[in-house]
């Protein structure tokens, strides 16, 4: 029998296609719910508009689903990566999930971040198009539709019924929310909030006969929607994945009366400190930030992240196991040339939606987010040896170019009346000038530029192409963002050329920095 044929990951459209589907689904969050947040009372369609809303949560169950999937099943992984190689789909696929992408955000530029809401009927029409033709062209680029049901088969056709036990997670949870009914569980959520915010050293007021507790102007009532039923849902959903998944090694008794049940109860009392989180963002911030902030961004990722930490204990608990747990896999993730490309930008995102989740001014949570893309990149270093080289001098002048046209064409504003404070500008300049700059070009053109180079001058363009729409949707000034993009795009094709891309990115900034520093004008960066 012949060794198998080694796959260059440069040439793997599924590790591609993967990386690109994460970035987009982040940038859509990003875009519908922090620069254009879409209110559903103010819509013609306000069942449909939460329906919509509610894409977001199934779409990150989906992609969690099947990161898990394919982390416990490398066989499946193996298999589909091999199909993709040996029998691609055809380039027009990628176009078609190209103009998906574009129909997604178009209501965007077509109607303004402050319309979208009062214009919601074309915009749910123009999204509804944009996924199905965008996640369609996705998987027929990866491999022809013939190659998926080959695949499907020879897996019992068990990852489509995972995918549906995360698509439903949200009508899991809303079949779950008549639990709440049950007198002694909402009573003793409502009781230990009022413990949680008590020990805070808040002179907390309370109505026990409707749930309503607060302090000082801001009050909340504690109704179903607030019970935590999808943090159960989420580790439901996930345990019982990984339950069919490791079924052969798994010890199911101790399994689900031991770590299920706690898995619950940590949900639950996670869920009594978010509320009683909301109540201090309301009476000491803002209250508007507590309900439209905090509650519609903090739910599904923290319950996202709290059901993976249960499924990672899990899955290192020897205890639960009948075979022995290696606990050497995690530390080299840090030398992984591939994660060191993703996760940094990821975590920047993920940054980003904290932000406005803690902060009523995003902008104001950027020490936070520079110590933590701070801390990713070193975590990642050994892998970044191997990676970077020493730049040319073109790259140094190039960025100085565009750095000059980003300000010659900025828009005039006015400077901020009140000025940062020293703290906040020290860790601004460090995250434009060093952390975004690598981090953006580790991504766009180390990742994704880098995967779409298949040879000739079609693959090139769309190579240049692609990742640079996905990078101007990241910035306010969509065509100045992206005609950057591409010159830090061509600087990646020479020589160093990754290298080059983050030198070039950080010198831009840097003189727009230099500048912003001088005016006082901190809108420009």
């Amino acid at each position: 029998m012949s060794a198998p044929t080694a796959i260059n990951p440069m040439r793997n459209r599924l590790t591609i296609m993967a990386g690109i589907a994460v970035a987009e689904l982040l940038a859509v969050i990003i875009t519908y719910q922090v620069m254009a947040s879409i209110e559903c009372r103010q819509t013609e369609i306000e069942t449909a508009c939460r329906a919509l809303r509610s894409m977001t949560a199934r779409g990150l169950a989906v992609i969690t689903v099947l990161a898990l999937y394919f982390w416990l099943r490398p066989r499946a992984y193996q298999a589909l990566r091999d199909a993709s190689h040996s029998a691609p789909g055809l380039n027009i696929w990628l176009a078609l999930h190209g103009l998906g992408l574009a129909l997604i955000f178009l209501p965007l530029p077509l109607f303004g971040a402050t319309e979208v809401s009062h214009r919601f009927l074309p915009t749910l029409l123009m999204m509804a198009a944009g996924g199905t033709l965008a996640a369609l062209g996705a998987l027929l680029w990866i491999t022809p539709a013939r190659q998926w049901w080959r695949w499907l088969r020879s897996e019992s056709y068990f990852l489509p019924v995972a995918l549906l036990g995360a698509v439903i997670v949200p009508d899991l949870a809303d079949l779950m929310r008549p639990l709440w009914n049950i007198a002694d569980l909402s009573s003793l959520t409502f009781f230990l909030v009022f413990l949680a915010l008590s020990a805070m050293g808040v002179d907390v007021g309370v109505d026990p006969a409707s749930y309503v507790i607060g302090y000082d102007d801001f009050f909340v009532q504690i109704a179903s929607q607030c019970s935590g039923v999808e943090g159960i849902a989420l580790i439901t959903i996930f345990m019982g994945l990984y339950a069919m998944l490791m079924k052969d090694d798994l010890r199911m008794r101790r399994f689900w009366l031991a770590l299920f049940p706690l898995a619950v109860l940590c949900s639950w009392l996670f869920n009594i400190l978010r509320i009683a989180i909301l109540i201090v963002i309301g009476a000491e911030v803002s209250a508007e930030h507590a309900l439209n902030g905090f509650h519609s961004y903090a739910g599904w990722p923290m319950f996202t992240a709290l059901a993976l930490g249960v499924v990672a204990v899990a899955h290192q608990w020897a205890w639960l196991h009948r075979t022995p747990r290696d606990h050497n896999d995690w530390p080299r993730l840090a030398e992984d040339g591939l994660a060191a490309l993703i996760v940094p930008f990821i975590v920047m995102m993920i940054t980003g939606v904290v932000a406005s989740a803690f902060w009523p001014t995003p902008s104001d949570a950027y020490p936070f987010r520079a110590v933590t893309m701070l801390c990713t990149l070193l975590y990642f270093r050994p892998a970044f040896v191997r990676l970077l080289q020493r730049p040319e001098a073109l790259a140094v002048l190039a960025g100085i170019s565009v750095g000059a046209l980003w300000l010659i064409t900025a828009p005039v504003t006015q400077a901020q009346a009140t000025a940062p404070s020293t703290a906040w500008i020290a860790f601004r300049l460090l995250g434009t000038i060093a952390l975004v700059p690598m981090i953006e070009e580790l991504f766009f053109r180390g990742y994704l530029q880098r995967r779409l180079m298949r040879g000739g001058l079609i693959w090139v363009i769309v190579a240049l192409l692609l990742p640079n729409l996905l990078f101007g949707l990241l910035h306010e000034r969509y065509l100045a963002s992206m005609l950057a993009g591409a010159v830090f795009g061509l600087l990646a094709l020479r020589k160093h050329g990754l290298t080059n891309a983050i030198a070039a990115h950080g010198t831009a900034n840097a003189v727009i920095s230099v500048y912003a520093l001088i005016t006082a004008n901190w809108a420009l960066i």
